[in-house]
């Protein structure tokens, strides 16, 4: 499943009563419009899909719809090449405005740990967790939440991520067991350092941080853990960059295939379908790691997958010079 298109599963239990969505003919018109007649602008495009369809859409609307499916008008160029100079101009420390220095942040948030920069892969992990979405009636201790657990390396982005049902630390000790550990170890990488929030799923004791079930676990696999500061942002940057693509790309389109009516929820999630939607997001991370490109700071146009193989054949090369 690509970041474009919406994830089959489940079938949507209630419809939403008032969808303010972008008709799917206009979006197709659109997109198909775009990429025949690229020279268009804004306005054009939007005055022929409202005398044509009815529909006036807004020109961050337009611009949304397109970049979700792929296409780069002018316009998209444009604030491309504007945004990649004003981040060279950031990285070199030339003076930038701070209205510009926000938007850069806001774009790609990444730019946060750009005097925290990682020399391969495994050095940093971060692992993170957030409650995706409601696939059941509420129980006696509230409602019921399907999690996600996730783990981006800063060394391109390559992510990992898996559902679970509880947001515990069982559930992150299982993923770091199933997911994270098999992974780095079939990629033949040293996973050297695990970043978290100060979350007690991760910490145990809020005093120390160090003295919960999951620190011991990495101390007894020689993994350093690093606990985000009371100052910092709650997320590291590149965790929160892999979480605005994970929504954008596989939540929405999950909630939206799941919509429900006020105070009315699907049916609760059988195993078997919890085993589907996590075949689902495996399929979409594989797209998200291999064929994604991702602009600007660090990964400058590649994937996380082609940044960490450039990274191995650089280092392949130097052992091979030094020989």
């Amino acid at each position: 499943m690509t970041s474009s298109s919406p994830t089959t599963f489940p079938e949507p239990a209630y419809e939403k009563e008032s969808d303010t969505r972008t008709p799917p003919v206009v979006v197709a018109a659109l997109v198909t419009l775009a990429r025949e007649a690229p020279k268009l602008c804004d306005e054009e495009i939007i005055g022929r899909l409202e005398r044509e369809y009815g529909v006036r859409l807004a020109k961050e609307t337009v611009t949304r719809l397109l970049y979700r499916h792929g296409v780069r008008t002018a316009a998209h160029r444009r604030r491309s090449e504007r945004m990649r100079q004003a981040e060279a101009n950031l990285l070199a420390g030339a003076p930038v405005p701070g209205w510009l220095c926000r938007k850069l942040l806001k774009a790609n948030p990444a730019l946060k740990e750009r005097e925290r920069e990682t020399g391969g892969p495994g050095e940093r992990v971060c692992v993170a967790h957030f409650p995706v979405f409601n696939p059941g009636v509420r129980s006696k201790r509230g409602r019921v939440w399907v999690h996600v657990h996730m783990a981006v390396d800063t060394f391109g982005g390559l992510a990992v991520a898996e559902f679970y049902r509880e947001a515990t630390t069982d559930a992150a000790m299982t993923f770091l067991g199933e997911r994270i550990l098999p992974f780095y170890r079939g990629e033949g990488v040293e996973l050297a350092c695990v970043e978290t929030n100060r979350s007690q799923v991760y910490s145990g004791d809020r005093r120390t941080h160090l003295g919960g079930p999951y620190p011991q676990c990495l101390r007894m696999l020689g993994v350093r853990h690093e606990v985000r500061g009371r100052a910092e942002p709650t997320v590291n940057g590149h965790m929160e960059k892999f979480v605005k693509a994970f929504t954008n790309g596989f939540v929405e389109p999950l909630r939206y295939w799941c919509g429900r009516k006020e105070g009315k929820y699907s049916p609760g999630l059988p195993v078997e379908a919890l085993a589907r939607l996590r075949g689902e997001l495996a399929e979409w991370l594989r797209h998200y790691n291999e064929e994604e490109p991702q602009e600007g700071y660090r990964n400058a146009g590649l994937t996380p997958r082609a940044f960490w193989q450039g990274a191995g054949t650089l280092k392949a090369e130097g052992r091979g010079q030094n020989i």
